[in-house]
């Protein structure tokens, strides 16, 4: 068994000149540590089997034959962490004659419980292929032993074929910051992005027809009642990276705004988990990342109006038929926000050095438990039972929401756009402890809330509708200014009649 150790890039790049230019910076890049012999370049083929249920993807496992110069080699790959888009992952190569596998061949062990290799093997057929050029390097970098390799191809899955164009940097001996180093390296030079997206990942979703969807929420972090701090705190960062990273891939795909919106809500959660834990984690541990994170965050400056703007146009919107009546309007708003504009700025963003340097200086940290580096570390603050941490940390929580917003005050629409952040910070707390109490109450007490956060998000748009007609030179424009304006009090009521329901209810967590 060999456990891969590898981080991997998409390239954004498309053309043949383009991938041209890619390869010829990456020789360059690479030729002060090329080791003798150390380049090659072969065509691969791969075919990729399982049951017709996927009974092997069930279990988090992969099953190929490779064919490179007449030799075939069957592959195993089962579960393994990733972190961001490092990845660890067991794997077990045996050398075959025949083109379909022999799960006999390989160990007792490399098997998940549970799983019964024996009737998998009966049923096994093949999903998927995949065909590229590999260029690959061997090279040392002080006594670290690093391949590089660059493929290009394609994913073919009945006939349904999707580009590959992407750089793995992997491990092969020695110390793993040779290979965040070199991944600084390459991403500074070259316009890369983290993805965690497998060629076979892809490949089941061309056989099975689908495209990854935009999840609804960040949904809560995976605790147990017997983790300690520390473990809850790397595991709700983990959460948020992992939030982010899904929904940037799913904008690299399908260039949907939206997805934006959902990266930007995974970088809030890392961010409040920093926030969170000040008291057990160290400060000065994680200055320069929680730097980086407020950079990030300004980035995403002009989504807001963005996607104000597209939900007025949208056919789906909830305000599309009063501006959808008026075709004047829609041209005029339309004129608003060029799409493509926003989706190339986003896109430049996510190949950028700094943004890919950040994830990469944020992935290292968490693999090495940077904060604990430090001498101001509390061992028993990080020691401490999750639990009782965790009814602190929500109860803290919901008294400033009580003080800010008491029961028997009232407010306006400005007023709720202001407590926007305070009630989004005590959401994104639930998010991270909400696991260890009891789902029903958790979600029943949010519920209120979230409405409340809609209602916010709705009040936006409309403002933003109020700030876009401004200048709008039709007659009828004092009559959608009234319009505009009696949808912001009836929202309000609304919104006003969710948090007296909200400050009501019981907390979950007592």
């Amino acid at each position: 068994m060999e456990t891969e150790i590898e981080l991997k890039f998409a390239v954004a790049s498309e053309t043949e000149q383009d991938s041209e230019s890619v390869l010829t910076q990456i020789k360059a890049l690479v030729e002060p540590w090329l080791q003798n012999q150390g380049y090659s370049q072969k065509h691969l083929s791969n075919i990729y089997f399982d049951t017709p249920e996927q009974t092997l993807r069930a279990f988090d496992c992969g099953l190929r034959i490779r064919s490179v110069d007449n030799q075939a080699e069957q592959t195993l790959k089962t579960a393994g962490i990733c972190v961001g888009g490092l990845h660890k992952r067991p794997e077990y190569n045996i050398a075959i004659e025949q083109r379909h596998p022999d799960l006999s061949l390989f160990p007792a062990q490399a098997w998940p419980e549970q799983f019964d290799w024996q009737d998998a093997q009966e049923n096994l057929i093949a999903l998927f292929s995949t065909e590229f050029v590999r260029h690959k390097w061997r090279i040392q970098i002080e006594q670290c032993q690093i391949e590089v390799v660059y493929d290009l191809g394609e994913v073919d899955a009945q006939g349904n074929k999707v580009a590959i164009h992407e750089i793995e940097i992997e491990l092969i001996d020695g110390d793993m910051r040779a290979l965040f180093a070199l991944a600084h390296k390459l991403t500074d030079k070259l316009p890369l992005r983290l993805s965690n997206d497998s060629k076979a990942a892809r490949g089941y979703r061309l056989f099975l027809n689908q495209t990854n969807q935009i999840k609804p929420n960040l949904g809560v972090v995976d605790l147990t009642a017997d983790m300690d701090v520390e473990q809850a705190f790397s595991n709700s960062i983990q959460h948020g990276l992992g939030y982010w990273q899904y929904h940037e891939e799913l904008f690299a795909n399908q260039g949907d705004l939206k997805a934006v919106r959902h990266v930007q809500r995974g970088v809030w959660l890392v961010r409040h988990t920093f926030w969170l834990f000040r008291n057990h984690i160290p400060k000065k541990a994680s200055t320069e990342i929680r730097k980086e994170l407020k950079w990030l965050s300004k980035q995403f400056d002009w989504l807001d109006y963005a996607l104000h703007v597209k939900q007025l146009t949208s056919k789906k919107g909830q305000f599309r038929k009063k501006v959808a009546d008026d075709e004047k309007l829609l041209s005029y708003l339309e004129q608003k926000v060029v799409v493509e504009d926003c989706v190339a700025r986003a896109q430049a963003l996510f190949y950028s050095a700094r943004y890919n340097a950040l994830i990469l200086k944020l992935m290292l940290w968490l693999t090495e438990r940077g904060w604990r580096c430090y001498s101001e570390i509390d061992e028993q603050a990080l020691q401490q039972n999750i639990c009782g941490v965790a009814r602190q940390l929500n109860q803290n929580s919901w008294i400033k929401i009580q003080r800010l917003m008491p029961l028997k005050a009232s407010y306006s629409a400005t007023d709720y756009i202001q407590m926007e952040r305070s009630i989004g910070r005590a959401l994104l707390t639930g998010v991270c402890m909400g696991s260890l109490f009891a789902e029903e109450e958790r979600l029943d007490f949010r519920a209120p809330w979230l409405d409340i956060m809609q209602g916010i998000a709705d009040l936006k748009t409309l403002f933003t509708f109020k700030l876009c007609i401004e200048l709008y030179p039709e007659e009828n424009r004092p009559e959608l200014e009234v319009w505009a304006d009696a949808k912001i009090n009836s929202l309000v009521n609304i919104m006003e009649q969710s948090r007296q329901s909200a400050l009501r209810m019981e907390p979950y967590w007592h």
